[in-house]
């Protein structure tokens, strides 16, 4: 459908200044169109608030009051607001327009980026909420959709303050806290209290860097509510766990930021730059990110004091002048204790050498095969505070979740704080081909990922034997080794086009159909223009595609005249219900001794549509009726039948 024309905004002037062009996308609370000032001649886009905000006041106070704030800031990161307006019910923001792309539809081509080009994006995306910060302003809806690519490389951030506008109006309606913003990005003091600050916002770029490193949220479930308990109750893990290789110190950027307790993250988004701009290689930031940490980065800290070096004049220390430099022995009573104390130190220094080198060190223990939990608990019972990193292979003995091996290997030694890398079974790489060919295509896919196949494609084939979405044939074929890695090909029916049977004899339209399969229905109705026995029309349409066992409906001629039922004997009520449904006019003809039963009718055989049939009543009883009266009033008469006996 097209929205752009549907939409009846669309050709209006709002303000008598800012005439809409089209929509280019919709959202929960506003609807973004582009649009051009006519007093000044540019193109800009124009942000328009849902009705249903708009007829809330504390929204709208809240909205211009937050528009104000975000039309101060003056950043090459953030996209401009230039006027605000309020037209017949239309709350509005005219901003600048910015030809490009979001970063969701950036993730969504490339799938994920390597870490240079995820820094060089956030650092500007942190410029723009550094700004924001330091002039008292939280964005409280940071996530890909907000962030806008130009054309040229130019990174734009947008939205700031909407959710902070539409949160303050939800809970001075309802009292209970609720929080506005999307769940796979909201801080765990945002769901639990309700309240957000610069370090939220530093949270959700947390998130947003892994998903651009990994291609994928941390926390994920079939329901808002589902991902928001994962936010407060489980850590983000390092995105190299899910891709190996990201660098150390990038998986420290995402793990500091996105720290459950806001107390341990960067305090805004100046000082999470300033971290950034240190991980990144030199010469690798965007031109429009600043070359000095932002506002807020924490200062180098002062050289220590009190290590001052005190000289001492040794021509001012009394000496004996006989003294020869040499200490006297000491006698043996003397030495014992010095020997003792010696031999005692030298204990202490081979036991802490012994404990350098081998006591502090634990071995590692056999996980192989051990439950990722089970592999878990066995290294915290070491008690080394070890930390576990995870990776994925294929292995055709280990089953898919039990671990394959560890590194560092089993009985090597490792330290307290070291990282152990488990890697866990994907199980094996080639599997059975499942015999999918008859399926419908979704339950063919969902057979095919039971069984570990997630690359699937399909090409549709045309088919007179099976019906559309159903699997003609598979490669591999069923039964065949199939590779994990690879991608599965299904063959499914497209179906086939009904032949157009119009202006064809009933028997020659049916013939055809039910050669290729199709349940044929016929339905008659008389036509002027149209032959007895020919197809008016048919349903589906020809052309329309269909499948093996559908129902073609054809509408089919009796010429211009229809034949007249023999309602002899009928109740009169049935009779005239039955020939007003088939287009006749009726008149009853009633007997000075009254009557419920029709004796005769006129005129009889073929009539046409609008004719005037005359029914003849008299009092006959039902087992009188006469000629095919009996049986026709037997089929349509039946309850009257019953209360006359």
């Amino acid at each position: 459908m097209d929205m752009t024309t549907a939409d009846p905004l669309v050709g209006a002037t709002l303000d008598r200044r800012y005439y809409v062009e089209s929509r280019i996308a919709g959202g929960g609370m506003a609807t973004v169109y582009s649009g051009r000032d006519l007093r000044l001649d540019r193109q800009l886009a124009l942000k328009v608030m849902h009705p249903s905000m708009a007829r809330d006041p504390m929204f709208v106070r809240r909205f211009i009051n937050e528009a104000h704030s975000v039309a101060k800031l003056s950043h090459p990161n953030v996209v401009q607001v230039y006027d605000q307006g309020n037209d017949q019910g239309h709350v509005f923001l005219a901003m600048e327009y910015v030809p490009g792309s979001t970063l969701r539809d950036r993730l969504g081509e490339r799938g994920r980026l390597d870490p240079q080009q995820a820094l060089q994006i956030m650092a500007p995306v942190l410029a723009a909420l550094g700004a924001a910060h330091q002039a008292g302003i939280v964005h409280r809806d940071v996530k890909p959709e907000n962030v806008l690519l130009t054309r040229d490389g130019r990174v734009k951030v947008a939205d700031f303050g909407l959710a902070r506008a539409a949160e303050d109006s939800q809970q001075s309606m309802t009292r209970t806290g609720t929080v506005m913003g999307t769940a796979a990005y909201l801080a765990p003091e945002q769901i639990e209290h309700g309240s957000s600050d610069d370090r939220s916002d530093v949270y959700a770029a947390g998130i947003m860097l892994y998903e651009l490193l990994t291609g994928s949220q941390p926390h994920t479930g079939e329901s808002p509510i589902a991902v928001a308990y994962q936010h407060v109750n489980t850590d983000v893990p390092r995105p190299s766990s899910v891709v190996p290789g990201i660098p150390p110190e990038v998986d420290e950027l995402v793990t500091r930021a996105t720290e459950r307790d806001p107390r341990y993250r960067p305090g805004n988004a100046g000082q999470y730059l300033a971290a950034m701009l240190e991980v990144m290689p030199a010469g690798s930031a965007p031109a429009a990110v600043p070359s000095a940490p932002a506002p807020g980065a924490p200062a180098a800290p002062a050289p220590p004091r009190n290590h001052d070096t005190i000289e001492v004049d040794l021509e001012q220390v009394p000496l004996d002048d006989e003294d020869d430099g040499e200490l006297p022995p000491l006698p043996w009573y003397r030495r014992v204790p010095v020997l003792v104390g010696g031999a005692l130190l030298l204990v202490v220094f081979l036991g802490l050498g012994w404990w350098l080198l081998f006591g502090r060190y634990e071995s590692v223990p056999e996980l192989a095969g051990m439950e990722e939990e089970a592999a878990e608990e066995r290294l915290n019972q070491l008690e080394l505070g070890l930390v576990v990193a995870e990776e994925r292979a294929y292995d055709d003995d280990i089953d898919e979740g039990a671990i394959v091996e560890t590194t560092p290997g089993v009985d090597e030694r490792i330290l307290p704080g070291e990282t152990v890398t488990v890697t866990l079974s994907k199980g094996p790489r080639m599997v059975e081909m499942p015999d999918v060919v008859g399926d419908p295509v979704s339950e063919a896919q969902n057979r095919l990922e039971e069984a570990g196949i997630s690359e699937i494609e399909e090409s549709e084939k045309a088919s007179h034997d099976q019906p559309p979405g159903t699997v003609l044939s598979s490669d591999p074929e069923p039964g065949a080794e199939a590779d994990r890695e690879e991608s599965v090909t299904l063959e499914v029916s497209s179906g086939f086009d009904v032949p157009d049977v119009v202006g064809s004899k009933e028997q020659q339209a049916r013939e055809r159909l039910e050669e290729l399969g199709l349940n044929v229905a016929v339905e008659r109705e008389p036509n002027e223009d149209v032959d007895k026995d020919e197809v008016i029309s048919q349903s589906p349409d020809g052309g329309t595609t269909v499948g093996a066992g559908d129902t073609v409906t054809l509408t089919v001629s009796n010429g211009d005249k229809i034949e007249i039922p023999d309602v002899t004997g009928w109740n009169v009520d049935d009779a005239r219900e039955e020939l007003e449904n088939l287009g006749f006019e009726v008149e009853v003809k009633e007997t000075p001794l009254g009557g419920e039963r029709v004796a005769r009718y006129e005129p009889q055989g073929e009539a046409k549509p609008g004719d005037e049939i005359e029914l003849h009543v008299s009092p006959l009883p039902p087992d009188q009726g006469g000629g095919n009266g009996g049986g026709n009033g037997g089929g349509n008469g039946n309850n009257d039948d019953e209360d006359d006996d």
